[in-house]
């Protein structure tokens, strides 16, 4: 609505002009704030503490399913979880954003120049003829990723499914949307999950997962979940040692607890050859999806 009309009933330009300015500058503000809050050395930093238990976790997982420490490993989205899994193994690659546009809080502090990265946008995964060339790895680790995209988990799965050999190993880590600091907040009227970020480089949370989902959807796309763990890597900060001791308690249940790990493999099929890079339920949709989707009627 314009702030300021004519006497004969049309709107003063110069004041929408300034209004729109207003707001503008105020959402830059907000965007510049909300950056400098959640990238930047600092946030890196903060993260890097919060995580050291995931990280040591992780290897430690990702060693006793493979243990051969020449395999092939890829690491979805470069983080500090890289310089963890390069004490053990000697073949390490990453995919993710290209690192010199990538500034998001959740990057690396070690120095990692001589780990391969190929630059691919999950967000794209929807494109199969996208999909990125580059060989098969005996593992993939897939760690506190898939929360942050706005895009269907069933193409982003896909995609990394064409990447493993036909016995790979795909570990999955994500929060569980159903820990139960989230059942509390929701019961007493507040929004478990985080707001849509301004700054969309670095987005937070876009959509968490259960159990269920997460084997569901994994399945669709013909993987097989041989193992599933709830865990708590971060622990409560806030509030007193009462309402500590109590979450603390409340966690001895594992569905109740904040994260969890689905380690996956290939289904073996049985179905007619296809071209195995990319999975049966996509054969129809090799090229730009939405281009190749049936249209209504047909």
């Amino acid at each position: 609505m314009y702030s300021s009309m004519r006497r004969d009933g049309k709107p003063v330009a110069g004041k929408s002009l300034s209004s729109k300015l207003e707001v503008e500058h105020r959402l830059t503000q907000l965007s510049d704030a909300e950056k400098a809050k959640t990238c930047g050395h600092e946030s890196r930093r903060t993260y890097l503490e919060m995580h050291k238990a995931r990280f040591a976790d992780i290897l430690h997982l990702c060693q006793r399913q493979v243990p051969d420490a020449s395999a092939r490993v890829l690491d979805i989205g470069r983080s500090e979880l890289t310089a963890y899994l390069l004490n053990f193994y000697q073949n390490i690659h990453t995919l993710g954003l290209d690192p010199s546009l990538d500034n998001g809080g959740h990057r690396e502090v070690s120095k990692m120049d001589t780990v391969p990265h190929l630059t691919f946008d999950l967000l794209n995964s929807h494109t199969i003829s996208s999909w990125p060339e580059c060989g098969s790895f005996e593992l993939i680790v897939f760690s506190e990723v898939i929360e942050h995209l706005c895009i269907a988990p069933e193409f982003v799965l896909g995609a990394l499914s064409s990447l493993l050999t036909d016995k790979g190993i795909l570990i999955c880590t994500t929060p569980n949307a159903a820990d139960i600091s989230k059942r509390l907040r929701l019961a007493f009227g507040c929004n478990p999950y985080e707001r849509l970020r301004l700054y969309s480089t670095n987005p937070g949370h876009i959509r968490e997962y259960t159990k269920r989902e997460l084997r569901e959807i994994a399945h669709s796309v013909g993987l097989r979940c041989t193992s599933h763990s709830y865990l708590n890597w971060i622990q409560d900060r806030d509030g007193s040692r009462i309402k500590t001791s109590i979450m603390k308690l409340l966690r001895v249940y594992p569905p109740f607890r904040s994260f969890q790990t689905c380690v996956l493999t290939k289904e073996q099929s049985v179905l007619p050859a296809h071209d195995s890079r990319v999975p049966l339920f996509m054969e129809p949709y090799r090229g730009n999806v939405e281009q190749n989707l049936p249209q209504p009627g047909s």
